[in-house]
C-alpha cells in the first residue's frame, strides 16, 4: 500500500475533498500530458465519428495513457482507502483551460447530473493534475462541506446536457470564507465527493492547465435507470455494471467497438436524467459541437 495522509478518510467525510494526494511521479505527470496532447492531435485529425465522440467520458477505453492512470497503485490505494476494496471506473474526463481562456463554471455539484443512486457513500472523483494547478490558470474551488446537503437546487436556464455542463448554477448562496483552491503540482491529485459544490475560474497564464479527472464508483452504485457499463479496477464484483474492458493499444478497433457502444449507453441515460430536470435531450452524442466541452470545459 502507498503511504497516505493518516486523516485522509476523515477530510473527505467531513470536508469533502481531500488533498494534495501524491500519485503520478513528476516523469509520469510528463508522460501523461504528452499523451495527452496526441490524444487530443489524434482525435482532431480523425474528424467525425470519432472527434465528436471524444469529448465523451470515456477517454480510458481508447488511451493507453488514461488507461495506466485509472489502474495507477497511488490513485487506487487512495480511493480504497475511502471506498474499500472493490472499485470500479465509471467515466473520465479530459478538463482542459487553454492559456488566457476567459471561461470560468458557475459553482454546481457533479452529482445532480449523473443519475446515479448511492454516489452519496460510494462514490468518489480523483482530479489529476497533469500540469501545475493554480489560482492564475482557474483551478478548482471548493466549498468545503457543502456535500453534507446532499443535491443542492440548481438554476437551469440551458436546453441540454452542455448547457448544463457549463452554466448550471447552485441556487444558494456560497459561503465564501469556506472555500478552498485546489493548488496542485504536476503529478498530485485531489479527491472529492460528487455532491461537493465547485467552480473554476479563468486561465490568466501562457500555459494551458490539463486536469485528468477519474469518477470510481463501488458495486453499491446503480445506475437509476437503464443499462450502464464501467471499468473494474479492483476486486472482482462489477455490481449492476457491464464490464467494459481495457484498450490492447490507441483506437485498436476492439477498443473503439467497446467505446462507442458505451458513450452511446451513457449517453441514452443522460439525456433521462436532463429531461428529469425539465432540459432537452442531446440525442446523438456525436452531435456538433460536443468536442468543445473537452477542449476547453471548466
Amino acid at each position: 500500500m502507498t503511504t497516505l495522509a493518516p486523516d485522509l478518510a476523515e477530510r473527505f467525510r467531513t470536508d469533502g475533498f481531500a488533498f494534495p494526494v501524491n500519485a503520478l511521479t513528476p516523469a509520469e505527470a510528463e508522460q501523461a500530458l504528452a499523451g495527452c496532447h496526441t490524444y487530443l492531435r489524434t482525435v482532431s485529425a480523425a474528424g467525425g465519428a470519432l472527434a465528436r465522440y471524444a469529448a465523451f467520458p470515456k477517454i480510458h477505453l481508447v488511451a493507453s495513457w488514461a488507461d495506466r492512470i485509472v489502474h495507477h497503485p497511488a490513485i487506487l490505494d487512495a480511493v480504497e482507502a475511502l471506498l474499500g476494496p472493490e472499485l470500479l471506473v465509471w467515466s473520465t474526463n479530459l478538463f482542459v483551460r487553454p492559456a488566457h481562456s476567459g471561461s470560468s463554471l458557475a459553482w454546481h455539484q457533479d452529482a445532480v447530473y449523473l443519475g446515479l443512486d448511492g454516489y452519496q457513500q460510494h462514490a468518489a472523483r480523483v482530479w489529476v493534475a497533469l500540469t501545475d494547478t493554480t489560482v492564475a490558470n482557474g483551478t478548482m474551488r471548493y466549498a468545503r462541506g457543502s456535500h453534507l446537503g446532499g443535491a443542492l437546487p440548481h438554476r437551469f436556464s440551458g436546453s441540454g446536457l452542455e448547457d448544463i455542463m457549463r452554466g448550471e448554477e447552485i441556487a444558494v448562496d456560497i459561503d465564501e470564507a469556506a472555500t478552498v483552491d485546489v493548488i496542485l503540482n504536476a503529478g498530485q491529485c485531489s479527491v472529492h465527493h460528487l455532491a461537493m459544490a465547485h467552480c473554476s475560474g479563468p486561465n490568466h497564464t501562457d500555459a494551458g492547465r490539463f486536469n485528468f479527472a477519474i469518477d470510481y464508483v463501488t458495486p453499491r452504485v446503480r445506475p437509476t435507470a437503464g443499462e450502464d457499463s464501467a471499468l473494474l479496477v479492483r476486486g472482482a464484483d462489477p455490481g449492476a455494471f457491464l464490464p467494459e474492458a481495457r484498450p490492447a493499444s490507441d483506437f485498436d478497433q476492439a477498443a473503439l467497438r467497446e467505446f462507442y457502444a458505451a458513450v452511446a449507453r451513457r449517453q441514452k441515460r443522460i439525456d433521462q436524467t436532463v429531461l428529469g430536470r425539465g432540459g432537452k435531450p442531446g440525442g446523438d452524442p456525436a452531435r456538433d459541437g460536443a468536442r468543445d466541452r473537452a477542449q476547453d470545459p471548466a
